[in-house]
C-alpha cells in the first residue's frame, strides 16, 4: 500500500561547494525547514542580485531494509530554479523551472537498513533558457526549495495518474495511468458526508485505460455550494496492491461568444490576481498561508475568480480554492519573453507538469498556454494548445495578450485592456480588440495608477474609482465580456526596471501584507454577501487644498446610508447608479452635508437655505473671491435674515469648517430594507489604541511548520484607522514560535502586518511594543 513520508524538517543549507558533490563539508551548513528561501531580502530598498546565487540542500533519510522491492520516489513540489538532485552522491535528476513539480525514481540507488543522503544542488540565477526568464520580467523569481518535498512509497505495481474528465453530468471518463499491464482496478466514490455512492471494479489487461462511469442524482460544484466527491482507486495485481485518493467535483464551465457560463448559468467573472510572494520571505510559505489568500479573495474581498500570474501555484492554494467556491485560471510560467528552442522545449514541459498536476482541481475553468504579453508564435502556441487538449480535452484554452487581433489559436481570447485612464470609458469595446468569440480581461489598472496605502486621501478614491469604473464597464449586459481580472491582489516584489524605485509594485487592492487599500472596497461592495460598508473620507477637511472637502463615497451593499452630523440628522442617500449603471451595488454619493439643517436651525425658507449652501460651497473653492452673482446672494441674506457679517462667517465655520467648535462628527448609519446594519463614525481624534487581528491563536505543525498572520492597526476612540500614524513597533517572541523578517517595523498607513512561524509543539508568547503601549499574545502550537 501507498506511504507518502514527508521530508520538510531538519535540512541542512549553505552556500554550495564543490566538495558537497563529494559529501564532504556538510556539517558547516546550517539547519533549515522547507518551505524554505534560499536568500530572505528587506522589504523594500534591495539589490535583486543578492538572491542569486547556487546553494546546497542536504537531508539524511533513514529507509530500512523491509523497504527493499517497493518503489520509491522522491517528488518536489518547487525548486527555483535550476535543481540537481543527487542521492547517496549520484546524480539522478536535473529539472529546470521552479513553479511545476517533479518525481525521481531512486529505488536503485537506495542504501536499504541505512542512512541514506539526499543532496540537492539549487542555481537561483535567472539563467535565460529558462522560463520565464531571458527578457525583463516583472517580479522577483527568488530562490530555494521553497515547495514541500516527499518521498512516495508504493509497490512495484502501482498507480501512475488518475484523470477524472467529467463535463457537468452523471457521466464520467476516469482516465488510468499504471506502472504494469495488468490486474484489477477497484472505484469507489463518496460524497460530501462520506457516503459511498459507487462501488465498481474492472479488470485492466494494459497500463493505461479509460474507465466510464455513472453517478445517480448528482451534486453539481458551483461558487455558493462548493460540492466535493472523493474517488478512491485501488490496482491490485497479484500481492501488489496501491490506492490512491483524489476529490473531485463535477460542474460545467464553458466560455462562450457572449459570455461565461457556470452550469449552463451565465455568469459574470470578477476578479484579480495574484502573485504567490510574501514580505522578507519571497515565495517560501506554507499550507496556511496559501489557503489564507484564497479564503482573503473570497470570503473578504468577494471575487469570484483568480488567475495565477504568472505560473502555476501551490497546491494547497488550488485545493483551498476547489473548497471555497473560487474559479481558477492557471497560467503557465513567463512573462512577454519568448526565448529559443530550448527555453521552449522547457515551456511545453511545464505545460505538461501543470495539468497533469493540477486537471482534477473543479476550481481550474481555464488553461493559460500562452506566455504573458508575448508576441504572436504560431507554432509554438500550436503545440502548446495541442498539449493542453490531448491531456484535457475537458478544458478550454487562454493565451494573455496585450494585442489586439492577434494570432488566435485558442479556446477564449484573454487580453490585458490597460486603456482606461479615469476619464475614458473603463474598457475597451471588444470590436475593437478581437473577433467575435469568447472573451475575457485579464488585467486592468495596476500599473496605470500605482497608489500605496499611505498615499493622501484624494490618490485613494482616485483609485478606487478606476477599479469602480471597469467594473462597471464588464457588468454591462449583453457586451461579449465575460469578465474581469484585475491587476492585482496585493503589492509584490520586483526588479529595478519596474516598481516605484524601492523594488516593489504598488499595483495591488491589497499592500504586501495583504491589508486592504481603499481600492479593495470595489470589490468587497460588489461581491460580499455579507453586509459591506467602508467610508472614502476622514471627512477631515485639512485633508485638501483650502480645505475643499469633496463628496464622500460610501462603498456599500446596503440599500441607504443615512448621515448625521454632530448626532442631527442631515439626509439620505442611495446608490448612485446614475453614474454606475452596470454595477449591482454601486458607491453612494455623500454630497450634501448641511441637509435641511438650515431651515430648522436658522429658520431659512428653503430656497435661501439651498443658496446659502451653494455660497458657502462656493467659499470652500474661492475663498472670498467670490463671483458678483454671489457677492449679491450674500448681501441679500444678511439682509433678509438680519445677520452681520461675522455672524455670516461663524455660519462658515458651523456648517463648514467646524473651526472653534467642540468637534465635528459623522456617523454614517447603513440600512438594508429598512433595518439599521452598521453604524461608522468619523470624529476627532481624542485617545488611540492598538487593534490586534488574526483568525485565531493556535498554529499546528504538520508536514511542514505552520505560520500565522497577525496585523496591527493603530485606531481611534470610535475605532478608526488613523491613515497616517507611522509608529515604531518592536516584535519579539518568546518559547514555539518566532518571527519572520525584522522585529521592528514602523506602521504604513497606520497599520502593519508580519507573520510568526512555528519552532516546536508548545506555548509561546508575542511581545507588542510601542512607546505606548505593550500588547502580550499567548500562542499555542499543537
Amino acid at each position: 500500500m501507498r506511504v507518502e513520508q514527508h521530508l520538510n524538517f531538519d535540512w541542512k543549507f549553505g552556500f554550495f561547494q564543490e566538495q558537497h558533490l563529494r559529501g564532504v563539508g556538510f556539517e558547516q551548513l546550517n539547519p533549515v525547514d522547507i518551505p524554505h528561501n534560499a536568500v530572505d531580502i528587506p522589504f523594500n530598498n534591495f539589490n535583486e542580485q543578492m538572491t542569486l546565487s547556487v546553494f546546497t540542500y542536504v537531508k539524511t533519510i533513514d529507509i530500512p531494509m523491509e523497504l527493499k522491492g517497493q518503489m520509491l520516489r522522491l517528488r518536489f513540489e518547487g525548486v527555483a530554479h535550476r535543481a540537481n538532485v543527487y542521492f547517496n552522491l549520484k546524480h539522478v535528476k536535473e529539472h529546470l523551472g521552479g513553479y511545476t513539480p517533479f518525481e525521481i525514481d531512486i529505488t536503485e540507488n537506495v542504501l536499504y537498513g541505512s542512512v541514506n543522503t539526499l543532496l540537492v544542488v539549487v542555481d537561483t540565477h535567472e539563467h535565460e533558457d529558462i522560463p520565464p526568464f531571458g527578457g525583463v520580467v516583472d517580479y522577483l523569481g527568488y530562490g530555494g526549495i521553497y515547495r514541500e518535498v516527499k518521498l512516495i512509497q508504493t509497490p512495484p505495481a502501482y498507480i501512475k495518474d488518475v484523470f477524472i474528465e467529467q463535463n457537468g453530468t452523471p457521466d464520467l471518463s476516469v482516465h488510468l495511468r499504471l506502472s504494469k499491464p495488468h490486474g484489477q482496478v477497484q472505484i469507489k466514490i463518496k460524497d460530501s458526508e462520506g457516503l459511498k455512492v459507487l462501488h465498481d471494479k474492472f479488470e485492466l489487461n494494459d497500463s493505461t485505460h479509460t474507465v466510464m462511469l455513472h453517478l445517480d442524482d448528482i451534486k453539481l460544484w458551483d461558487l455558493d455550494h462548493p460540492y466535493l466527491y472523493t474517488m478512491t482507486v485501488s490496482y491490485i495485481n497479484g500481492k501488489d496492491t496501491d490506492q490512491m485518493e483524489i476529490p473531485f467535483g463535477i460542474r460545467k464551465a464553458i466560455f462562450k461568444n457572449d459570455g461565461f457560463y457556470l452550469n449552463d448559468q451565465k455568469i459574470k467573472l470578477r476578479g484579480l490576481n495574484r502573485h504567490q510572494s510574501f514580505p522578507y520571505v519571497g515565495y517560501a510559505m506554507p499550507k496556511h498561508a496559501q489557503e489564507e489568500d484564497a479564503d482573503i479573495l473570497k470570503h473578504e474581498l468577494g471575487v469570484n475568480i483568480v488567475r495565477t500570474s504568472h505560473y502555476p501555484q501551490s497546491v494547497h492554494f488550488l485545493k483551498r480554492c476547489d473548497e471555497i467556491g473560487l474559479l481558477v485560471f492557471e497560467e503557465i510560467p513567463g512573462w512577454q519573453h519568448i526565448g529559443k528552442e530550448l527555453w521552449k522545449e522547457i515551456s511545453f514541459q511545464h505545460v505538461q507538469e501543470m495539468i497533469e498536476r493540477d486537471r482534477n482541481h473543479p476550481s481550474i475553468v481555464l488553461w493559460g498556454v500562452r506566455i504573458n504579453e508575448s508576441p504572436d508564435d504560431h507554432q509554438f502556441y500550436l503545440k502548446t494548445n495541442d498539449i493542453a487538449h490531448t491531456l484535457d480535452p475537458s478544458r478550454q484554452t487562454a493565451g494573455v495578450r496585450n494585442i489586439a487581433f492577434s494570432d488566435f489559436l485558442e479556446d477564449v481570447y484573454t487580453y490585458n485592456d490597460f486603456s482606461h485612464t479615469g476619464q475614458n470609458i473603463g474598457l475597451s469595446d471588444t470590436k475593437k480588440i478581437t473577433q467575435d468569440v469568447p472573451y475575457l480581461v485579464t488585467e486592468y489598472n495596476g500599473h496605470m495608477f500605482p497608489t500605496k496605502r499611505y498615499d493622501d486621501e484624494s490618490k485613494r478614491i482616485e483609485h478606487t474609482r478606476r477599479h469602480l469604473n471597469v467594473l462597471d464597464a464588464m457588468m454591462k449586459k449583453d457586451n461579449g465580456i465575460s469578465g474581469c481580472i484585475g491587476w492585482c491582489m496585493s503589492d509584490y516584489n520586483t526588479h529595478q526596471e519596474f516598481g516605484s524605485g524601492d523594488k516593489i509594485c504598488y499595483h495591488g487592492v491589497l499592500d504586501m501584507f495583504r491589508i486592504p487599500k481603499m481600492a479593495a472596497h470595489a470589490y468587497q461592495a460588489e461581491g460580499l454577501k455579507k453586509p459591506f460598508m467602508a467610508v472614502s473620507s476622514t471627512m477631515n477637511i485639512g485633508e485638501y487644498p483650502g480645505g475643499n472637502l469633496p463628496n464622500a463615497l460610501v462603498f456599500t451593499n446596503l440599500d441607504e446610508i443615512k448621515l448625521y452630523k454632530n448626532d442631527t440628522f442631515i439626509k439620505s442617500f442611495y446608490p448612485n447608479h446614475k453614474d454606475y449603471k452596470n454595477l449591482i451595488h454601486p458607491p453612494v454619493w455623500i454630497d450634501d452635508l448641511i441637509g435641511d439643517t438650515m431651515m430648522q436651525q436658522e429658520h431659512m425658507e428653503k430656497k435661501d437655505a439651498e443658496m446659502t449652501k451653494r455660497i458657502l460651497k462656493s467659499i470652500t473653492t474661492h475663498g472670498n473671491r467670490l463671483s458678483l452673482k454671489h457677492k449679491l446672494q450674500t448681501l441679500y441674506l444678511l439682509k433678509k435674515y438680519k445677520m452681520t457679517f461675522d455672524e455670516g462667517v461663524k455660519m462658515f465655520f458651523r456648517y463648514i469648517s467646524g473651526w472653534g467648535s467642540q468637534g465635528m462628527s459623522y456617523r454614517f448609519d447603513g440600512y438594508q430594507e429598512g433595518k439599521l446594519v452598521q453604524s461608522i463614525v468619523k470624529t476627532n481624534t481624542e485617545y488611540t489604541d492598538f487593534n490586534i487581528q488574526t483568525d485565531d491563536h493556535t498554529l499546528q505543525i504538520q508536514e511542514t511548520y505552520d505560520v500565522k498572520r497577525y496585523v496591527i492597526r493603530k485606531v481611534n476612540q470610535v475605532g478608526e484607522l488613523l491613515p497616517y500614524a507611522s509608529d515604531v513597533i518592536t516584535i519579539s517572541t518568546e518559547g514555539s514560535i518566532e518571527v519572520i523578517g525584522p522585529q521592528h517595523l514602523a506602521l504604513q498607513g497606520g497599520a502593519i502586518g508580519f507573520w510568526v512561524k512555528t519552532k516546536h509543539q508548545g506555548h509561546g508568547i508575542i511581545h507588542i511594543q510601542s512607546l505606548e503601549k505593550s500588547i502580550d499574545i499567548g500562542v499555542d502550537v499543537l
